[in-house]
């Protein structure tokens, strides 16, 4: 479900916030889709290469500055599986951690 995530500090200037998403173990062909609660897509972890039962570990996904509302950050994690009509809430083995990460940002 709904992961509501409090942001300990506004970013610095030269600094952007990324969401880091720890899974554990997914069922073959599984992903986690992270939206806004309003449906946009942020993006997903969909672990490959990753052996059968083994954890996937940790994925990054940029946060776009709309995300970011009242010092907090309010997101929907969905398992999506093959031949499942709908996404389903991950369980506790499936996401392990999701936290906020400050991350520098370099100019071109």
């Amino acid at each position: 479900g709904v992961v509501t995530l409090a942001l300990p500090r506004p970013p610095a200037p030269g600094e952007t916030v990324t969401l880091r998403v720890t899974t554990g173990t997914l069922p073959r062909g599984a992903r986690v889709v992270v939206r806004l609660t309003d449906g946009e897509v942020l993006g997903a972890v969909s672990p490959f290469g990753v052996l059968p039962g083994r954890k996937a570990g940790p994925s990054m996904i940029p946060l776009p500055e709309k995300a970011m509302a009242n010092g907090k950050v309010q997101l929907v994690l969905e398992v999506e599986e093959k031949g499942q009509p709908a996404g389903r809430a991950p369980s506790r083995k499936e996401v392990e951690a999701v936290d906020l990460v400050f991350v520098p940002v370099t100019g071109k």
